[in-house]
This record gives C-alpha cells, sequence and structure tokens, in this order.
C-alpha cells in the first residue's frame, strides 16, 4: 500500500520511481535531482532514506569531520562545508596555499549599510565556494553585538535586529543565486566566547522576539538551507539538545523546514540530539554514538536522514555534485573581480570616527612620517578561529603607507622614543588584537582596552599629529580620544584593508561607513558589564562524573571547575537588560556612549530637509519621504537613518527603533528625494501577556537623522 501511494505522488511529480531495495545506484540518481516543489523533494528523500539500511542511516547523521557523508551504494555524493565568515577558510591549493579572497569581516560589511553590497559579498563568497567545490556555507555568523569584550564580534553584523536581518537576507539570498548553501549561525544567543559551552543563556521571552531572532527569521524567509545551533545553554539546557530551540523557535514559529546541525563539539547526550529537532551531529556524532543503544533504527534518526536529504535535493546540490557539476575551478578566474569588490566594500564600510581637521592627508607630505602599533606589520588581516583568512596578494599597512609617501620619507618604529614621537611630521599608529595578548577569535574574550593602549596615549600626548587606526573588530577603550587628531575603524579589512585605508586617509576615498554597534566610554557602561561567570554560579550538573566521562580532559576546561575534576559548573549570563540592548540601552540609562550607533563623519556636509510622513489605508504602515543635500565640497554618500519611537503605554519601550535606512550617493551641491516604506513589522512590539506580535494605534513618533544620536528631522503618525 505504502509503495502504492509513493508511486502515485511521484507520477504526480513527474519524478520517475524507484524500486525500494534496489543496490544500483543508478536507479537512484533520479532521486537526487532538484524537483519543483519542497513537498515533491522530501518525497524523494523518504524513498532514499528507506533504502539504506539502519546503519547506513545512523552514521548519515553523525557527520563526516567537515561536512555530510556520501552513500556510495545509492549514489549519494558527499557534502562539503567551509567556514566563511571573511571568506573561504580552508581552501588551499595542492601546496597548502590559500586560495581564496579575503574578503573584509562581516562586520565591516555592516557597516556599509548598502543592501547591493550584501548581496554581492554573499555571491562572491558563493563564487569561490564553487570554484573550490565547496557546497555549504558555514556563514553567515549572526549573532549580535551585546558585549563589546566578545571574541567573535568581528564575525557578526552588529547590535540591531533591523540592520542585521537586512544583511543576513540579502547575503542569504547572493549566495543561494550560485547554489551554494548557507548556514545560519549560532542558533542562538551565542553571543559571549568565555567558557561559551558552560555559559546559560537567560533570557525572556519578548527579549528573545523582538531582538535575537529577526535576523534568523531574515534568513530563513530569504530561503537559507542550513542552521548550525550553538555552544550554550539556553534557559538550562543546551542548544543542540534543547527541543524547544530546536523545534519550536526554529521549525514552528520561525517556519524553517531544512538541515540543522549542532556547532563542532557542541552536544554532550544523542539521545536529547535527536529528539530536539537537531539533524546532523559534527563533526562526527560523538553523543549520539555514545547513545547509539537509545537512538539507533528511531524514527528520530529516520527524521533526521530526511531532513539532511530533503536539503541536497531540493537546493538542487545533490543533483549538481551527482553529476559531476557542482565544482567550478574556472570561477577562480572571478578572483580579480572578487578583490575589485572586496577593495569596495572596505571604501564604503571604513568609519571614521575622529577628525579634527588634519585628514585628509597630502600625499606628498614634507617631514618623517613615523608608523606603529602592532597590526603596522601585520599581513592576515582577519581574527581567529573561523573567521581567519590568509588571502593572496597580501601586503601591510606599513607597505601601503610606504607605497603612499615614498619609502624615503617613511619609518617603521615598534617602539618609537619621546624624541623621535616629538619630531615627526605625522604619526600614523594602526593597533588592533592580533595573535597574542586580547586576540579576537573563537574560545575567549578579550579586554576592552587594546594591547596598544598605552602607546597610542603616548603618542597622541606628544605629538597632536597622530592617527590612531583600530585594527580590530569592534569598539574599545579609547581614554585617549580627545588628543588624537584623528581616529580611523577600519575593522579586519582583509587583503585590500591597507591599499583601502591610505585612500581614505589621502582622500581619494570619501569615507561613508556608520557603526552598526555603540562604542561605549567605558565598559562599566554597558548592559554586559555584570556579565561574570564567578559571579552568577549556575547549575551545578546531577550527575558531574557522567559530563566528565563525555567530555573527556580535552573538553574540561570549557567548564566552571569549583570543586576539582569531578565538579563542573555552567555559569548563568543573565540577560538582564532585557530589550534595552545596544544603543537602546544608552537611551534608556541616559548615558552618553563614546561613538553612538549609526555614527560615522564624511570629508563633506550633508543636510536633511521636507520630512513628510503619509500612513498608508487599512495598515499600520507609513510611507516616509526626505531630502538629503550635500551641501559639502567633496561628493560623497550618506546613509540616512528612520526609526520609530514607540508610545509609551503600559508595556515599556525604548525611546527609539530603528525600522529603515537608505544609502544615498551625492556631488557637491546635490540634492536626492528619498523614500523609505516603513511595513506593518515597523510598529509592532513583542506583547509578553498574548505571546503575540501586537500593534498599537499611535501615536508614533519617526525620526530621521545621521545617527541613532543626530535626530535631523521628527514627525508624527496615527493608525485608525
Amino acid at each position: 500500500m505504502l509503495n502504492k501511494i509513493i508511486s502515485i505522488l511521484v507520477s504526480f511529480a513527474c519524478i520517475p520511481l524507484v524500486t525500494l531495495g534496489s543496490d544500483s545506484a543508478a536507479e537512484y540518481v533520479t532521486l537526487l535531482q532538484k524537483p519543483a516543489t519542497l513537498q515533491q523533494a522530501e518525497i524523494q528523500a523518504r524513498q532514499l532514506m528507506k533504502a539504506m539500511t539502519p546503519e547506513e542511516r545512523f552514521e548519515f547523521v553523525c557527520g563526516d569531520g567537515f561536512g555530510v557523508r556520501a552513500i556510495p551504494r545509492l549514489g549519494i555524493p558527499e557534502l562539503h562545508f567551509g567556514d566563511a565568515s571573511c571568506g573561504l577558510r580552508i581552501a588551499t591549493d595542492p601546496m597548502g596555499k590559500q586560495i581564496a579572497t579575503a574578503f573584509p569581516c562581516t562586520l565591516l560589511l555592516a557597516a556599509t549599510w548598502d543592501t547591493d553590497a550584501f548581496h554581492e559579498y554573499g555571491k562572491s563568497v558563493g563564487e569561490e565556494f564553487r570554484a573550490n567545490g565547496r557546497d555549504f556555507i558555514l556563514g553567515p555568523g549572526m549573532n549580535l553585538y551585546r558585549n563589546s569584550k566578545d571574541g567573535r564580534s568581528f564575525e557578526f553584523l552588529g547590535e540591531d535586529p533591523f540592520l542585521a536581518s537586512r544583511v543576513v537576507a540579502a547575503y542569504v539570498r547572493g549566495a543561494q543565486s550560485v547554489n551554494v548553501g548557507t548556514t545560519l549561525k549560532h542558533f542562538i544567543l551565542n553571543d559571549t566566547e568565555n567558557h561559551r559551552r558552560a555559559e546559560n543563556s537567560i533570557v525572556d521571552d519578548r527579549t528573545l522576539h523582538e531582538i535575537y531572532l529577526p535576523p534568523f527569521k531574515a534568513g530563513i524567509d530569504a530561503g537559507a538551507w542550513a542552521v548550525m545551533t550553538s555552544y550554550n545553554l539556553i534557559n538550562g539546557e543546551w542548544a543542540g539538545e534543547n527541543k524547544f530551540v530546536g523545534t519550536e523557535l526554529l521549525r514552528h514559529q520561525l517556519g524553517f523546514k531544512y538541515m540543522t546541525m549542532t556547532d563542532w563539539g557542541s552536544t554532550w547526550f544523542g539521545d536529547r540530539l535527536a529528539e530536539s529537532g537537531t539533524d546532523l551531529e559534527e563533526p562526527t556524532g560523538d553523543a549520539l554514538k555514545k547513545d547509539r543503544d537509545k537512538v539507533f533504527g528511531s524514527t528520530n534518526i529516520d527524521r533526521m536522514v530526511v531532513d539532511i536529504l530533503k536539503t541536497g535535493i531540493a537546493s538542487g546540490i545533490y543533483g549538481l555534485e551527482g553529476k559531476g557539476e557542482f565544482a567550478k575551478p574556472e570561477w577562480r578566474d572571478k578572483y580579480p573581480a572578487h578583490e575589485k569588490f572586496a577593495e569596495h566594500v572596505n571604501d564604503e564600510g571604513i568609519v571614521l570616527l575622529a577628525n579634527n581637521g588634519l585628514l585628509p592627508l597630502e600625499p606628498k607630505l614634507n617631514g618623517k612620517i613615523i608608523v606603529s602599533g602592532n597590526a603596522a606589520t601585520l599581513k592576515e588581516l582577519s581574527g581567529g578561529g573561523s573567521g581567519h583568512v590568509v588571502g593572496y596578494h597580501l601586503n601591510t599597512y606599513l607597505e601601503a603607507v610606504q607605497k603612499t609617501f615614498g619609502i624615503s620619507n617613511v619609518v617603521y618604529l615598534e617602539n618609537p622614543t619621546d624624541a623621535e614621537i616629538q619630531s615627526a611630521k605625522l604619526v600614523l599608529l594602526f593597533s588592533g588584537r592580533p595573535p597574542g595578548s586580547g586576540y579576537e577569535g573563537e574560545g575567549s574574550n578579550h579586554p576592552f582596552a587594546l594591547p596598544d593602549d598605552a602607546l597610542i596615549a603616548h603618542c597622541t600626548t606628544l605629538n597632536s599629529h597622530t592617527i590612531v587606526n583600530l585594527i580590530c573588530g569592534g569598539g574599545a577603550q579609547m581614554d585617549w580620544a580627545n588628543q588624537s587628531a584623528a581616529i580611523v575603524l577600519a575593522f579586519y579589512g582583509g587583503q585590500t584593508g591597507p591599499d583601502a585605508l591610505l585612500d581614505i586617509l589621502t582622500g581619494k576615498v570619501n569615507p561613508s561607513g556608520k557603526l552598526p554597534f555603540t562604542i561605549e566610554g567605558h565598559f562599566e557602561d554597558s548592559c554586559a558589564a555584570e556579565d561574570d561567570e564567578l559571579v552568577n554560579h549556575g547549575i551545578i550538573f546531577v550527575n558531574p562524573k557522567e559530563l566528565a566521562n563525555r567530555a573527556g580532559e580535552s573538553r574540561w576546561s570549557d567548564f566552571v571547575e569549583r570543586q576539582g575534576k569531578d565538579r563542573f559548573y555552567t555559569y548563568d549570563l543573565k540577560y538582564k537588560e532585557g530589550i534595552f540592548m545596544g544603543y537602546r540601552w544608552y537611551d534608556e540609562k541616559n548615558i552618553e556612549p563614546r561613538f553612538p550607533f549609526g555614527f560615522g563623519l564624511s570629508y563633506t556636509k550633508f543636510a536633511y530637509s521636507d520630512l513628510n510622513v503619509v500612513a498608508k489605508n487599512g495598515a499600520p504602515a507609513a510611507t516616509v519621504s526626505f531630502s538629503v543635500a550635500n551641501v559639502g565640497r567633496v561628493a560623497g554618500d550618506e546613509v540616512a537613518e528612520v526609526y520609530v519611537e514607540f508610545p509609551q503605554k503600559d508595556v515599556p519601550q525604548p525611546k527609539k527603533k530603528l525600522k529603515g535606512f537608505v544609502r544615498v550617493h551625492l556631488l557637491p551641491g546635490e540634492t536626492k528625494d528619498v523614500t523609505v516604506q516603513l511595513g506593518t513589522d515597523a510598529f509592532l512590539f513583542w506583547n509578553p501577556q498574548t505571546k503575540n506580535w501586537t500593534g498599537e494605534t499611535g501615536p508614533f513618533k519617526i525620526d530621521v537623522g545621521s545617527s541613532s544620536r543626530d535626530i535631523k528631522l521628527a514627525n508624527n503618525v496615527t493608525f485608525d
């Protein structure tokens, strides 16, 4: 009867039926081809699953080191994964040389506020995956910038859920337009690296839905083919073993229908993993194998197999791999275009934070230029871990300065003397968190102060022509800010970072990046200032010896030890700020940040006028129109930001929420009319009582400005 039903359905879908139980791989090839609908893909996946032995099904969901294993007997090809926060991390030629473009980090991409760039970035990275035969991007990383000490902020997209959502959606569409899968990570609340396997994120329902879920929803709505769970626990249970997270949130509320995988070595109990809704345990199914007797041959394993197969079929990747058409080594011819685009992203995303008038510099400076700082001679301009990409055509900031101003005018001094600093015409510091003290990457957080903080303070004190270039993935302590001639946040710019930064310093390119996060004056001002695992003791495991056995000595250090090797604790990280994260926090607490969210200077000036807000009939939605003029002397790009202020009624609301933005290019003296559409989502909040999205009639205040703290125009709108 079952075969008859399948036969009818497959026939209706115009897919040839394959006899179950056949051992000929050729007979199963048609089932790997992409059908017209996801429903048809599931029919094919179920038939393939039934043709697999119980042992094959179990091994299939256990991962293959860095992908999904092949089933040669049935013609099912292997799926290959690759890290990609800043480009393809693991692509090498036969000699071991990196052969992928080192793109600017995705936090810099977010600083462009350019939706076209978001899409092209995903597409370019996707093309390099095809060039190197990698089927799935393990990215984009999309956890939010809650804690400025987080070791992986450079891989993510800033503090605001609306901006992050726009980046994610465009990135996913760009990458998957060339048939490379994207993997939304890390689901969810993986916002710190300290003891990340032991960190228990405790968050309320409203905060989860308003702040941390929207970027994942945007990626899912854009069609992402995979989701990776996070290392941390969520309200007391690990994300990859958490049925509320893996099934209720991800599948039911967000509507995700494809493959989910664990982060590498992030799970402990295989039976809980199989029950949670997670499909694939990376790297090699360690937890599943420890609980093999509990899960082998179960319907949960069957479901996991079907989800993985369905994804490979519906995406078209299995079909391309099966015909040997996925890998496109000839697409390496696209690398020069990718490199040019990478420089464009740097041009648009590097943020000018401060300028006392010294910038832009004259390329024909007379006098000695001192170059110093721990990033001045760094070639690999990316953070550590999965976001580290070497690239090719590498050069350093020192070399870029020498090329711009002439070798004879430039001297590199690791530890300049007072006399040398004072006598210099110009001091260019390139400082960040390179390998060593305060490194940015996976596994730990870093201090808020830069390792070079004392050097920067000393140089800015002794020479008023000191320009500080920050080569890092976020904010830093800048008690010396008012003494510097200029401050530029260059992030991790990849292989084109040095040349792009020098073009901005000399005015060849007008800076236009805007901060996708707030930089606090002091870390104590931050909502994350009280995140301390030594204060928030967390949970003692019911059976710590069992966990110790499962972890092995190599992973004991992941936990907070209190009473020796047989007593392991998690720690509670309480999101006590709730929805008041990022600029919402500084607004609510009336704290003046060092540099506000959305801030960035230009070499020209912009003026705003003629705001008009029109409510749409039949729905809480509005059209916002205004004009932006370049009233300076050079061409430049302005990012105009639109915020919504909610009425303060029974449910507390932030003072403003970003709900729209547009990037505008203007010649000197030019004025452009700008229109931003605010949909219904812009006027809703998550009601913790009804557990649903809720609207108000108003009045809502619409703010238009150049940053969250620089509002130029405002008007009200009310809905019937």
